[in-house]
């Protein structure tokens, strides 16, 4: 059998290794510089063009923010208008809501209070009472008040001002804490 003839190589490319610093620069900078260098044109190149496409949307945000300023500051006075019928709003359904229970109060005062006493002022708000008050003896005066701490529907009873006039009737004022729950 014949024997195999190995094949031969032949390089005629003959590659030397740079020795010196300058040289292995000048080779690294010749094979890698340049494709830094391209990509870096093209990033370059790229951020130019996108500074364009950034501008006209800067431009058109501002546009749009004016626009928007000026309908905003054409409808302020129709949102004063409307915040002033939120805010009369909000009052009827406080005292529509509260109607019910000023009338069981007052219902109360009638049923309670004694015939020769008399309210010179009466207050009401949601969770409060005050009233003035004047009451033609001691009697009748110690009746309205044991019959407003007896309840359950008072809390915080206070005599706030008493005093007793030449003729003997006493006048007084009487603040107190409305249990709504009682008035139900």
């Amino acid at each position: 059998m014949s024997a195999q003839k190995p094949k031969v190589n032949i390089n005629l490319v003959v590659r030397e290794q740079p020795t010196s610093f300058s040289e292995q620069f000048l080779a690294w900078a010749l094979t890698y510089g340049r494709y830094i260098i391209i990509l870096t044109q093209i990033t370059v190149l790229i951020v130019f063009f996108l500074r364009f496409k950034l501008d006209r949307d800067h431009t058109d945000l501002k546009e749009s923010v004016s626009q928007k300023q000026a309908i905003v500051e054409s409808v302020a006075d129709l949102e004063t208008d409307i915040r002033r019928v939120q805010g009369k709003l909000a009052d009827i359904r406080s005292t529509t809501e509260n109607q019910n229970l000023y009338s069981k109060v007052l219902h109360f005062l009638q049923e309670n209070t004694p015939v020769d006493t008399y309210y010179t002022t009466v207050s009401l708000s949601s969770d409060r009472i005050t009233f003035a008050a004047t009451a033609s003896n001691l009697r009748s005066f110690s009746y309205l008040l044991q019959q407003l701490q007896k309840e359950n529907k008072f809390s915080e009873v206070s005599l706030e001002d008493i005093l007793r006039r030449t003729d003997g009737k006493i006048e007084y004022k009487v603040k107190a804490k409305i249990n709504q729950k009682f008035f139900q």
